[in-house]
């Protein structure tokens, strides 16, 4: 997988985890409980028509002691429009819209027909899974276990596909029982390399203008 298409499906499974945030002593819970769980994140993903937050990704590589930190701003629009922008500490902007992906980093901008490649319309089919509710009974890429305490659920991904465990070795999402507001999404790579990146200032079903979609 190329490193392009390897950052728009990273930015398309913390789309999948939109709902998710962050907490520990999580506990497995029952069959029951798991249907349950899952058709609530279902209709709570049903539910959502836009979303827009600002974010701050860590990266910790398992080769240096040193974390490389970026900021930038991420928007979602049904059903299978999404804008991943940095904004610190460089300008980089990847945008699915349209049958198109594009990417702009500082002068230099590009464009690719969504149809012809086979990743991108895998990550637009994840990204239009994800806002139906149905990412967590999908499970052909990962297998899922559902986690619980008092104030979260937690979605533990194992790679199933050889391409994604090249990938990842595990991916670890967790939303607020009651408000089911993005928090954090924690992604640990084969080869050690971790990303954890906090969500802020979550805003859902508010209008977003045309111009977060394009490039100037």
């Amino acid at each position: 997988m190329k490193k392009t298409e390897k950052l728009i499906y990273i930015a398309s499974l913390l789309w999948f985890g939109l709902c998710f945030s962050t907490a520990a002593a999580q506990q497995p819970v029952t069959k029951t409980e798991h249907e349950r769980i899952v058709s609530e994140i279902n209709a709570s993903a049903s539910a959502i028509r836009t979303l827009q937050c600002s974010f701050v990704q860590t990266k910790e590589l398992s080769i240096m002691n040193d974390k490389m930190v970026s900021r930038g701003t991420m928007a979602f629009a049904r059903p299978n429009k999404l804008s991943w922008h940095y904004t610190s500490p460089y300008d980089y902007t990847f945008i699915i819209a349209d049958d198109k992906v594009l990417i702009s980093k500082g002068n230099s901008k590009n464009s690719i027909d969504l149809k012809s490649s086979q990743a991108f319309q895998g990550i637009a089919k994840m990204i239009a899974g994800s806002v139906t509710g149905k990412s967590l009974t999908q499970t052909d890429d990962f297998g899922i276990q559902i986690l619980a305490d008092e104030k979260v659920y937690v979605a533990l991904l194992t790679p199933k596909t050889k391409r994604l465990k090249k990938m990842f070795a595990k991916i670890r999402l967790t939303f607020n029982r009651s408000s089911s507001v993005m928090q954090q999404v924690e992604m640990t790579e084969t080869n050690g390399d971790a990303t954890t990146i906090v969500f802020q200032n979550v805003k859902q079903n508010q209008p977003l203008r045309d111009k977060i979609f394009t490039l100037d």
